[in-house]
């Protein structure tokens, strides 16, 4: 992920926290975007020996169920995506060039953000759009998309409340 990340122009290093948090490595974008300097995700990243598909195209991962609680959290600083990538099953995963060195095989990612809680105790099936690439078209849009700052909620309070009246009964 880090040479896919330096080939496209972002920064990238590990993620402080050793994978203890379920995030491998770093990537930002240099600059501003939408209002956010440098926008910033931590990504999980994991391999697979001949990754499925669904009909539908989408890559299919069964990610374990501590990692997928982790990543469907709202409330990290910094958002956190999931990467997978996907490795020949027969044959060379790397190939040596003249004009460089090529893995092979295809990944993409996904945010799983506010994905509901799974009854499963290993394991849950993860789809990932194969048009969330790994390439710089699709790593600066999942920078723009979940690097860049948002709004936090904000409970609704009344100022003119008198926290100490009771209503209860009151018409």
């Amino acid at each position: 992920m880090r040479v896919v990340a330096s080939g496209c122009g972002l920064l990238h290093g590990p993620a402080t926290t050793v994978d203890l948090d379920k995030a491998d490595v770093q990537l930002t974008l240099r600059g501003y975007v939408d209002g956010t300097y440098s926008p910033t995700v931590m990504a999980q990243v994991k391999t697979e020996v001949g990754l499925r598909t669904d009909a539908a195209g989408n890559f299919v991962y069964n990610l374990d169920v501590q990692t997928y609680d982790v990543l469907r959290k709202d409330d990290h600083s910094v958002r956190r995506v999931l990467v997978v990538i996907g490795l020949v099953r027969e044959g060379s995963r790397v190939r040596l060039h003249e004009d460089g060195t090529l893995l092979v095989g295809r990944g993409a990612w996904v945010s799983l953000e506010g994905y509901p809680p799974t009854e499963n105790t290993t394991s849950q099936v993860i789809r990932l759009a194969v048009a969330n690439t790994l390439d710089e078209p699709g790593l600066y849009r999942m920078l723009r998309t979940y690097g860049v700052r948002r709004s936090s909620p904000v409970p609704d309070i009344d100022t003119w409340a008198d926290p100490k009246r009771n209503t209860e009964g009151e018409q």
